[in-house]
């Protein structure tokens, strides 16, 4: 985990690009990494930690 400009950032576990977080990023939270697509979960907040999102295959989109 690492900040820019306040906003917090984690690597992508699959292709290791910097995906923003945003500010107020939630433990549970799934993204999708912009650059591979990978779908992801905020594992851990302290640290920010992304793994691959398993389980419901409905989620949406969070915003962050």
């Amino acid at each position: 985990m690492f900040e820019k400009g306040g906003v917090k950032m984690a690597k992508c576990p699959a292709c290791e690009k910097p995906i923003a977080l945003g500010k107020n990023v939630k433990l549970g939270a799934r993204i999708e990494c912009p650059e591979c697509g990978e779908l992801l979960e905020v594992i851990s907040l302290k640290p920010l930690d992304l793994d691959y999102a398993f389980g419901d295959e409905d989620w949406a989109e969070e915003e962050i």
